[in-house]
This record gives C-alpha cells, sequence and structure tokens, in this order.
C-alpha cells in the first residue's frame, strides 16, 4: 500500500508542477492563445547588448526571454543563400537567424510552461526559413493551425509540446507548411510609422481587410525617428509608463472591441511594460 501512495504522491506533485501555470500564470492555461496578451519586443534582436547600431532593444533577445517578454519580431534576409537578421543596413549590425533560433530553443528546452510567438518581417523564401528552424532543432516546437480552426488553450499547447507559434509577413508556404502562418490571414495591427506621441492611434493598418474573421490584434505602441526607424529611450520611458501606458490599452479597447493581443514596445524594461501586460491578462489579480 506504502510504494502505492508514494507512486500518487509523485504523479500528484508531478500533475501541479507541470501544469500548475502557463505563461507564469495558471489562470491563463485555460485561455485560447488569442485569449491572452504577449508583451511583443519590437525588431527584438536590435539590441545593444549584442552590439547593434541605433537599437530598438537594450537587452538581447536571451535576456528578454528571461524577463518575461513571450513575442518577437524579427527582420529576416536573405544574404547568398544564408539568412540574417539586422535592421535596414546591416553596417549598423546584423547576426545568423539560425543563432537567433538557437538562443529561442535554449529558453524553450528550459521552460516548458512557455508560450512563444516569433513574428517574421520577412525578405526570404519560405525554403531557407524551413531549413534555419530545422537546423535550431526549433521544428519540434512549432505550432500548427488553420484559418477555420480555433486555437488551442495555452494547456493544450504545453501538454502536446507545440508552444511556438510563428506568424510571417511572406505568404509562400505550401500545403503540409501550415506552421508557417501568413501573419494577415490572422492578424490586424495598428499603425507603426509613429514618431510622437500623437501619433498613437487605434486605427487598424495592416490586417484590416476581412476584419472581421481576424482574432489577433497587435497593439504598436513604440515611437522612432521618422527617418531611420531608430528607437528612442527617452519617449519610450514616458509612453510605456502607467497611468498613460494603461490608458492607451483601454482606450484601443473600447474603440475597436478587440482584445489587443500583441503589445509592442522597444525598449521594454523602461516603464511598466509587464505590469501593464499582466493587467490587460488580470494575472495581477489571481497570481502570486
Amino acid at each position: 500500500m506504502k510504494p502505492l501512495l508514494i507512486i500518487l504522491f509523485v504523479l500528484i506533485s508531478f500533475c501541479k508542477s507541470a501544469f500548475c501555470q502557463c505563461n507564469g500564470c495558471q489562470s491563463l492555461c485555460s485561455k485560447r492563445y488569442n485569449e491572452v496578451s504577449y508583451l511583443t519586443t519590437h525588431n527584438a534582436y536590435n539590441s545593444e547588448e549584442d552590439g547593434f547600431k541605433l537599437p530598438n532593444q537594450k537587452w538581447n533577445i536571451t535576456t528578454q526571454l528571461k524577463a518575461g517578454v513571450r513575442a518577437l519580431m524579427i527582420d529576416v534576409y536573405a544574404e547568398s543563400g544564408q539568412l540574417e537578421v539586422y535592421h535596414g543596413f546591416k553596417i549598423l549590425g546584423s547576426k545568423p537567424f539560425v543563432d537567433i533560433l538557437k538562443e529561442i530553443k535554449v529558453f524553450m528546452d528550459e521552460n516548458e510552461n512557455e508560450v512563444v510567438t516569433i513574428i517574421l518581417e520577412c525578405y526570404a523564401s519560405f525554403d531557407l526559413i524551413k531549413d534555419c528552424f530545422e537546423k535550431s532543432g526549433l521544428s519540434k516546437y512549432l505550432y500548427t493551425k488553420t484559418v477555420n480552426e480555433e486555437w488551442e488553450t495555452l494547456e493544450q499547447m504545453i501538454i502536446n509540446n507545440t508552444r511556438l507559434v510563428v506568424l510571417s509577413d511572406k505568404n509562400d508556404a505550401k500545403t503540409g507548411q501550415e506552421w508557417y502562418h501568413y501573419i494577415w490571414d490572422y492578424a490586424v495591427e495598428t499603425h507603426y510609422s509613429n514618431n510622437k506621441k500623437e501619433d498613437l492611434s487605434s486605427d487598424f493598418n495592416r490586417g484590416s481587410d476581412s476584419l472581421e474573421i481576424k482574432d489577433l490584434f497587435i497593439l504598436n505602441h513604440f515611437l522612432t525617428t521618422s527617418v531611420t526607424g531608430v528607437g528612442r529611450p527617452k519617449k519610450s520611458k514616458e509612453i510605456n509608463a502607467n497611468p498613460y501606458f494603461i490608458e492607451r490599452v483601454k482606450e484601443f479597447q473600447l474603440e475597436t472591441g478587440k482584445f489587443p493581443n500583441f503589445i509592442t514596445v522597444d525598449f521594454y524594461e523602461l516603464g511598466n511594460c509587464l505590469e501593464v501586460v499582466d493587467m490587460i491578462n488580470s494575472k495581477i489579480l489571481t497570481c502570486p
């Protein structure tokens, strides 16, 4: 009898530790992917920590993920058959795309209850993208759905170990390659070319066609210089801080009636970015 009780205790302990939290919160486990908000870094790779000039982020992707960022915007270019990430001009800094994916894999290997999203601005073919995912080892985590299917809950994605969602603005995947989701089949965004605080609005930009069937929404919340698109730390600190930040989210929801899934920021460590996402998910009220 005693061995049986020990086995039961171990099983119960395993279940509790495995699924008591999803993206850091138990209450998110029962929510579908499109019912959750994710802190998202604009030009996530373009960091001061990795030596990029004119960065949009201070810390690199590994640091971002450890801090609570769960969606990463990445620009990827084909260079002589190899994929590189950089912002506008390679001279300002670049990195092999496969190395970025390997960083993400390390985090996902070490954090089995976390769901991560990659949003690609893509200047490369699907075949090259697919090759990098395979080389990095991330392919085993890929989540697949079609436009007409419901998103799974975070708990289902964690149990199935399909915890990585890939969205791309290039629509060149074929039948059998549905993990490579064309983002504008699923999502709508607010305008991203904002230079001053007054430019921020709830007006939709890309993806606004067939709005009624889109169930993912990107709230772009960053200010860049008008010519180069360079991140602005002082302005980021201002708009990333509450109460302004959370009031803008409330205004977006009131004006559009939509739930903001991807809260996209520069310099995520400035202001109250994590707090805002927690408030949207009601995490601050339900989790220790």
